[in-house]
Parts: structure tokens; C-alpha cells; sequence
């Protein structure tokens, strides 16, 4: 799997648009594209102009695949065009270990 790690800072008191904006316009853009496991947009609790969004795929090449496209950096270009002001930084990794917690079912046997 293969994990890319957007650090955002919204301008000052802008966070509920740029929620609006990666839930509206990016997320379901990238939910289309081969390889796209998931999408989570974290808010910083004691900073509120901070966040990050993470997005798993199935693999690197998942990820170049949709790069080539354009779509990827439009859509950042469109988020820093459309706030400005906004800064972003993207890391890119590979999960090499992950767990899901187990169902209440699985517990009691049944």
C-alpha cells in the first residue's frame, strides 16, 4: 500500500472551506481512479488552521498512473488558487505495516 501525506495550513478561519472544497471537488475526483483505497481529512485540534490529508492507494504506480493525468496537481494548483493564502507540502509513503480493529462478533466468537 502507499500513502501520500498532504500538510495543509488554511488561511486564518478558512478551514470550513477547505473542507468543503477536498470533500466536494477533490475526494470524489480521486475516489474514481484505479488503485484509491481511501481519503481522510485530519483538523488539528489545538491549531485549527491546520491539517492533513491522507490518501491510501493501492500502489506507487497507482498514484503515478493518475499523476500523469494532470489530475493530481490541478487539483492542488485548484486549491491554492481558489484559497489564497493556503500552503501545502506533500510526502508520499510506503505502508510497510497496517491493522484494523476487530468486529465486536469476531471478539465473542461469533
Amino acid at each position: 500500500m502507499f500513502a501520500q501525506v498532504t500538510v495543509i495550513r488554511a488561511p486564518m478561519n478558512q478551514m470550513a472551506d477547505l473542507r468543503e472544497m477536498i470533500e466536494t471537488r477533490y475526494l470524489p475526483v480521486v475516489r474514481q481512479r484505479p488503485g484509491f483505497r481511501a481519503g481522510y481529512l485530519l483538523e488539528q485540534v489545538d491549531d485549527l488552521d491546520n491539517a492533513q490529508l491522507i490518501v491510501f492507494w493501492d500502489d506507487q504506480a497507482s498514484v503515478e498512473s493518475f499523476a500523469r493525468t494532470g489530475s493530481l496537481q490541478a487539483s492542488i494548483s485548484a486549491l491554492t488558487a481558489e484559497l489564497p493564502g493556503v500552503e501545502v507540502r506533500r510526502q508520499s509513503y510506503l505502508v510497510k505495516l497496517a491493522t484494523k480493529a476487530q468486529r465486536a462478533l469476531e471478539l465473542v466468537g461469533g
